[in-house]
C-alpha cells in the first residue's frame, strides 16, 4: 500500500498486463477481470467506456479504510495470483474523471467507489504510465 500513497493507478491480472504492452493501450472493455463485491460489469465508468483507475493523491487515512472496507475493491489480493499496478503519469491526471462528477451525474443510481476511484475518458494510450509494480499473492497455508 505504501507504493500507491500519493498516486493514481489501474490494476490488472498479470496476463492482461502482457497484452497492455503488446498493444501499448490499456482498453476500457478488457477491465471485467475486476467486478466489485455485489456489482456487475455495468458499473458508472464502465457503461461509459472508461478506463477505471484509483486515486491516492491527497487521500485522507480514513477515506481509502474507507473504500477498502466498504467496496473490497482489492479483494483479489486475498487470492493467489499476480497482479499489475499501473502508476499514472502527472500530465494524464487534468483528463481524468472524478468520482465526484459520477455523483452530481447520477447519485447513488449506478455504482463507483467514493473518495478513491476515477477513471479516463476511453481507452488510455500506455504512453501515460510512467511506472508498474507487479506483485505476486502466494496462497495462504490456513
Amino acid at each position: 500500500m505504501p507504493l500507491l500513497r500519493g498516486c493514481v493507478f489501474h490494476m490488472t491480472k498479470e496476463e492482461k498486463l502482457s497484452d497492455i504492452c503488446r498493444s501499448g493501450w490499456i482498453y476500457s472493455q478488457q477491465q471485467a477481470q475486476f467486478v466489485f463485491a455485489g456489482q456487475t460489469e455495468t458499473t458508472y465508468g464502465r457503461k461509459r467506456g472508461w478506463v477505471g483507475l484509483f486515486d491516492f493523491r491527497d487521500k485522507q487515512d480514513k477515506e481509502i479504510k474507507d473504500a477498502l472496507i466498504r467496496h473490497w475493491f482489492f479483494r483479489t489480493l486475498c487470492n493467489a495470483g499476480t497482479h499489475a499496478y499501473l502508476i499514472l503519469a502527472e500530465n494524464a491526471c487534468s483528463s481524468l474523471i472524478s468520482w465526484k462528477q459520477a455523483f452530481r451525474e447520477v447519485g447513488s443510481k449506478e455504482f463507483f467507489v467514493p473518495f478513491v476511484e476515477t477513471w479516463y475518458p476511453g481507452d488510455m494510450p500506455l504512453d501515460l504510465v510512467k511506472d508498474c509494480f507487479v506483485v505476486t499473492v502466494h496462497p495462504s497455508l490456513r
